[in-house]
């Protein structure tokens, strides 16, 4: 029989309280902490009762999911070859449920180089038996592209694109392996077609936080930290083009966005996409490859990689061909601390079935989110920060459109944008958006912008925000330079009402206005109203 522990008056002394774990102890000490709770729970079993020892949350969750590739090649309504390239970021919901969005565009098929898409896919998937596996999916979203201006309208139709797929694949140790019967469709153009097509699944799995929980600090004990680097990269690449033959002779800027992940401390894997910012405004590309980076000194590294991909224009205007395009590129980057280092490249870039042929230049911006720091083995007291992240996906509609003087009928788009937050109040913005009927008939209207915003407070119930942002980018309103109008101004207003910490209805109120016919750089004027809805997407990320 145990004995009570009682003072020299003979009373009992409770057992002292121990200390809840900190906030921030890691997933190891889970265990430890609960074979501590059964043991000092049956040492209390004859006494009072102690105070309960509550492991602390976990600071992150895992998110798992799978990259898909696909082909597949199509047969147009008049009988001519078509094909589509996509790469699809597909999270796990449930056991057998995941939602996701994607690209594709054209690759060897063709020659409607410069057509490109963008959908969101819910896709089912379970196993049936050993490792095999059946898979079903919808997907919705918006495309566009053709050979001349008066091709778009016949090719793409209205702009809407849809695709149903069904079959089976085997899944290996590291990736998985299929084929699916689909049925591709865009109403009202030549886009109808049933196909089957390859694909591949690559899984992933990443930590984040609860969006509640941005701005807190964890240390690499606290959750399953990188072990190699991640990198995101902003360049502005000026493409000078050899010898063309299509009816664009002139140069063309891009605004380049990259995302680099380290296979191990110098291999990486890496996907991009780049967008005309002059010259050819919204010429589309997108790439992904393989690098090797070789560090020549502590704040100095050299890369070297190879792209392959889809990208171009309208094909009469800058000749891509099917839109294969071939893409090598070598980077000297100096850290200067705090994960940033700045950026030179030069590549060369060439559509291998059309005659494109060009040199590239580029200057930019890395930033290393995560991994261990350059040169560093021990990774004892690198601190990360839970970063909000909003994912904003709403319809919009706009008010009647003036463009250069001719009022013409408004349209709708879907939007997505993309939050960052920077510390309570103020986050910075970018948001794509497609048309979703045609502008002035022709099918592929787009705009796409960069920001910062500002959010008010949460109200007393923990739920309602307000927000004003200014962001500035471009729209496509044609195929030929003569049609632009300079860069655009998106002022707008809107509020977030959350249902839970994950999601949150979400609304806007803006305008948008060229800026060209103020800075005497263009000849034409677009100006319009806006009017959004939709849902936010909120998580948190750990970055450094």
């Amino acid at each position: 029989m145990n004995k009570v522990p009682v003072d020299q008056s003979g009373s009992p002394v409770a057992a002292p309280a121990k200390r809840p774990a900190p906030a921030g102890a890691s997933r190891r000490r889970k265990g430890a902490g609960a074979a501590l709770l059964c043991a000092s729970g049956l040492l209390a079993l004859p006494a009072q009762a102690q105070e309960a020892i509550i492991p602390a949350p976990a600071p992150t969750h895992t998110v798992t999911g799978f990259t898909m590739l696909d082909y597949a090649s199509l047969t147009l309504t008049d009988g001519t070859d078509f094909d589509l390239f996509g790469i699809h970021y597909m999270q796990r919901v449930n056991d057998w449920l995941y939602v996701g969005a994607g690209a594709f565009a054209p690759m060897v098929e063709g020659n409607y180089s410069g057509f490109y898409g963008a959908d969101v896919t819910l896709h089912a998937q379970r196993n049936i038996f050993g490792n095999w596996f059946a898979n079903a999916g919808l997907s919705l979203g918006a495309a566009a592209g053709g050979q001349s201006n008066t091709n778009i309208s016949r090719l793409s139709g209205d702009g809407v694109y849809g695709r149903a797929y069904i079959g089976v694949g085997y899944a290996f140790e590291n990736f998985s392996l299929g084929l699916n019967y689909s049925h591709v469709e865009m109403p009202g153009g030549q886009v109808r077609s049933d196909a089957v097509n390859l694909f591949v699944q690559m899984p992933f799995s990443y930590d984040r936080g609860d969006f509640r929980d941005a701005g807190r600090q964890l240390g690499v004990q606290d959750f399953n930290a990188p072990r190699t680097d991640n990198i995101l990269s902003f360049t502005y690449t000026h493409v000078s083009q050899i010898d063309p033959t299509a009816r664009y002779t002139g140069d063309i800027g891009f605004a380049s966005l990259q995302f680099s992940h380290f296979l191990n401390d110098n291999v990486y894997a890496f996907f991009g996409i780049d967008i005309g910012v002059s010259g050819l405004m919204f010429f589309n590309q997108a790439q992904g490859g393989l690098g090797y980076r070789w560090a020549l000194s502590d704040n100095v590294n050299l890369y070297g990689q190879l792209g392959i991909g889809s990208g171009g224009y309208v094909t009469n205007t800058y000749d891509a061909g099917p839109g294969l395009a071939i893409y090598p590129r070598a980077t000297l980057e100096y850290l200067w601390g705090n994960g940033f280092g700045a950026t030179a490249s030069l590549g060369y870039l060439a559509a291998p079935q059309g005659t494109a042929r060009n040199w590239t230049i580029g200057l930019g911006l890395n930033y290393h989110m995560s991994g261990p720091r350059s040169g560093r083995t021990d990774r004892s007291g690198e601190d990360y920060t839970l970063r909000g992240v909003r994912l904003n996906v709403l319809g919009r509609a706009t008010s009647d459109i003036d463009f250069n003087g001719r009022v013409t009928d408004g349209i709708g788009l879907v939007a997505l944008q993309a939050d960052y937050l920077l510390d309570e109040n103020w986050y910075l913005a970018a948001q794509v958006a497609a048309g979703t009927e045609t502008f002035r008939g022709i099918a592929g209207y787009a705009e796409g912008y960069i920001g910062a915003g500002w959010q008010t407070n949460l109200t007393a119930s923990g739920r309602l925000q307000g927000y004003a942002q200014l962001l500035y980018g471009l729209n496509d309103v044609g195929v030929s330079p003569a049609h632009e109008v300079g860069g655009m101004i998106y002022p707008a207003i809107g509020f977030s009402y959350g249902l839970n910490d994950r999601v949150a209805l979400y609304g806007q109120i803006g305008a948008t206005y060229s800026t060209g016919q103020y800075l005497g750089t263009h000849t034409n004027a677009f100006e319009t109203y806006t009017v959004g809805l939709g849902l936010s997407y909120r998580f948190s990320l750990p970055t450094r």
